[in-house]
Order: C-alpha cells, then sequence, then structure tokens
C-alpha cells in the first residue's frame, strides 16, 4: 500500500512564502526498491518548499515521479534559510574550481542544502520494529510530559514509523535502544511512498540470498499455494533464520 504523509507534513510548516525558509524536498531512487533491475541510486528531483499551498500545489507532480520511478520522496521538516544555502554554495563552488573539480551545479545545491543547518534542528527516530514504537515513545514521554503530542510527531514509514523529536541525550538513548537509528540533519522523513514490494532479507546476516519452504499443487505444474511459516534457510548463514524486510 502507498503511504501518502501529505496531510500530516502539512502541519509541520511553521513560515509562508514571505519568510526567507524552505523545506528541502526530494525524490529519491533507491536500488533496494528495484529487485533485479539495474537502477542508479540518488535523487530525481528536488524542491525547495516555501509554504504549505506550494507543497499542496507541487505534491500530484511528486506523487507521479514516485509512481513512474518507483522512488521515495523524503522532505526534512525543518526550515533553512535561503540566504545561508547561497553563501554555502559559494564556499562549495570556489573549492571546486580551486581544485579543479568540474560536476553539475545541480549537485552543489542539493549537497549544500542537504548539509545546511537549520534554525530550529528536529531529530528523526528511525522506527523498524513496531514493537519498539511503544518502547521509544515511553521512553521519551517523561521528558515533554503533557506536551508530548506537540513536541513529537509520528510519521508512518514502509516498515513502521518515524518519530520527529527536538533534541535529547542521545547518549542514553543508544544505551537503552543500541539497535535503533536517530538521524540528525538527514534528508528527512517520507512524505510519499508508492506501493513497492518489500524485499526479504535473513535476519542474522541482513543478505537476500534466502529461502522459504512453501505448499506447491503436483497437479498444476507445481502452483504456489501458501507459505510454510517459520521455516527459512539463508544461502549465505548456511542455517535457518527468521526473514525480515
Amino acid at each position: 500500500m502507498a503511504i501518502n504523509n501529505f496531510e500530516k507534513i502539512k502541519k509541520f510548516f511553521y513560515f509562508n512564502e514571505a519568510n526567507n525558509m524552505f523545506f528541502h524536498c526530494q525524490i529519491v531512487q533507491r536500488a533496494k526498491d528495484h529487485r533485479g533491475e539495474k537502477v542508479r541510486e540518488g535523487a530525481i528531483k528536488t524542491y525547495f518548499i516555501r509554504s504549505r499551498e506550494h507543497l499542496e500545489k507541487v505534491m500530484p507532480e511528486i506523487v507521479l515521479l514516485c509512481e513512474h520511478y518507483k522512488a521515495r520522496a523524503y522532505i526534512n521538516v525543518t526550515g533553512k534559510d535561503f540566504d545561508a544555502l547561497q553563501k554555502l554554495m559559494l564556499v562549495k563552488l570556489a573549492s571546486d574550481i580551486h581544485q579543479g573539480l568540474i560536476r553539475n551545479p545541480r549537485k552543489c545545491l542539493n549537497s549544500a542544502a542537504g548539509e545546511l543547518k537549520s534554525r530550529n534542528p528536529k531529530w528523526i527516530i528511525d522506527i523498524d520494529n513496531p514493537e519498539d514504537e511503544k518502547l521509544v515513545i515511553d521512553w521519551l514521554r517523561p521528558m515533554w510530559n503533557i506536551d508530548f503530542d506537540y513536541y513529537v510527531r509520528r510519521v508512518p514509514t514502509k516498515s513502521c514509523c518515524h518519530l520527529v523529536t527536538p533534541k535529547f541525550n542521545l547518549m542514553e538513548f543508544h544505551k537503552k535502544f543500541p539497535e535503533i537509528d536517530v538521524h540528525k540533519n538527514s534528508m528527512g522523513t517520507m512524505l510519499y511512498c508508492p506501493d513497492i514490494e518489500p524485499v526479504l532479507k535473513c535476519s542474522v546476516c541482513g543478505g537476500t540470498h534466502v529461502q522459504t519452504q512453501a505448499w506447491v499443487n503436483p497437479n498444476h505444474n507445481n502452483q504456489y499455494v501458501s507459505d510454510i511459516e517459520g521455516r527459512c534457510w539463508c544461502e549465505d548463514c548456511e542455517q535457518e533464520v527468521k526473514l525480515t524486510t
């Protein structure tokens, strides 16, 4: 099922086109969403979103491109300044010229926009296992108490969710949840993702050379009926394992 967080993301806006600010939004193609295909990973298109109305205007185009390329749209929900972006681009361009590097200026622009710090930074807690979500929320809740729903926002993803939060004690968090990633100034959270078939992998080594047992109908050319639950094999580990996406 496709994920469309358009209505949720609109609530993050705290400025409009009259301000010197933007949300950095990218449509990104990922190899893991294209099993058996050779695709080049990276940004297909970049947007500098100025307001809720601007996002509403370009959203149909974003959905169209994501569906066509089987790509995902991410948006950084902390506003960044255009004047700071211009200054950082000048630094990067000057560095390229000094080193004799020639590259597409669009790459310089995307690099600067991604690297640029926000006035009001937010962190993204990337939760892949639904069982971890409540544990993380229970750990975070005492920090903001009755204002928790204002400071911590849940954004659905393909595997589970992103929790968008203010800064907190990262060292203490990793002691409690060493397997959960926290992204500080990444490409942001998910805006749109088409209905992409998940890639199954070994829960031990993360490899995709896996097999699962299944019931088949021998009277109909071994037609697939259903999986045999819990019986999976990893060719790399050479043992029975559980599968994960």
